[in-house]
């Protein structure tokens, strides 16, 4: 059914510093700026390796608004058809099928099992250029994570319902700590599950694979880039791994070891 990721969505309090923060520190390259008259909503779209963030700036947001993580979205051929499919499976979409905000194509908005919003969205054009170059430290983005706790209804929503496969299962048990991962096409998706049920929200974080994550680490701090937990041995001892957060607090991982696809 789903494609490829098509970007993960961001919400954002200052555009330019956001922009700035991705540009500077992880190379990332701004393709597109959009306008969503509906929601007043500025959109600007940044490619880091063949994947893309999109960062979500409302003109005027209101006091409640919130900020990080707010969906991934997944590339479908023929979006009613797509949700007709989840709707006969029991998924209720919240935002059926309809033209996007920014006039590019048609989306739809519905929740996982644990919560997560997913988007659809069917789009002629792409937004993406096959000819980005990686910085000299990050090469792509590596995985997006969310939180499940129900795990398994979590694994059989999106290998079952959205058709994606199952590439790694990791579990831990000294730590009761789970770490699953699917893929479509080449872009892969965490499922992380710990025995003490999560709170909070439950988009986690980022990954970014790089070259060397020690040597990013150092360079980040130099640039005044506060590294939240220093590189430390990934649990699947492959490699090494170390956090920062953006500006606006999102989580952001640098692992440095070969492609899942490779593991």
């Amino acid at each position: 059914m789903v494609k490829e990721f098509n970007h993960i969505g961001v919400n954002v309090r200052d555009l330019q510093k956001t922009l700035a923060f991705y540009s500077e520190h992880l190379g990332a390259k701004f393709v597109r700026g959009l306008y969503i008259p509906a929601s007043h909503t500025i959109a600007a779209y940044v490619q880091i390796g063949t994947q893309m963030i999109e960062f979500l700036s409302p003109l005027s947001p209101s006091e409640s608004a919130v900020y990080g993580i707010a969906h991934i979205a997944y590339t479908v051929d023929h979006i009613e058809e797509a949700a007709r499919i989840l709707e006969e499976k029991g998924w209720h979409f919240h935002v059926p099928p309809k033209k996007a905000g920014s006039g590019g194509g048609k989306i739809a908005f519905l929740k996982d099992p644990n919560g997560a919003n997913v988007e659809l969205i069917e789009r002629l054009e792409s937004f993406s250029e096959p000819s980005w170059e990686p910085s000299t430290d990050v090469i792509e983005i590596d995985h997006a994570s969310i939180y499940a706790n129900d795990l398994q209804a979590g694994i059989d929503f999106y290998t079952k319902d959205m058709e994606m496969e199952m590439l790694q299962n990791y579990h831990f048990e000294d730590r009761k700590f789970d770490m699953v991962y699917m893929n479509t096409g080449k872009n892969i998706l965490e499922l992380l599950h710990n025995e003490t049920p999560h709170e909070g929200p439950l988009m986690g974080h980022i990954a970014f694979r790089v070259k060397d994550t020690k040597a990013l680490a150092e360079k980040l701090a130099a640039q005044g880039v506060e590294v939240t937990t220093q590189p430390r041995l990934l649990a699947t001892q492959n490699g090494y791994v170390c956090n920062i957060k953006d500006p606006d607090g999102i989580a952001l991982e640098f692992i440095d070891r070969v492609s899942l696809f490779e593991v």
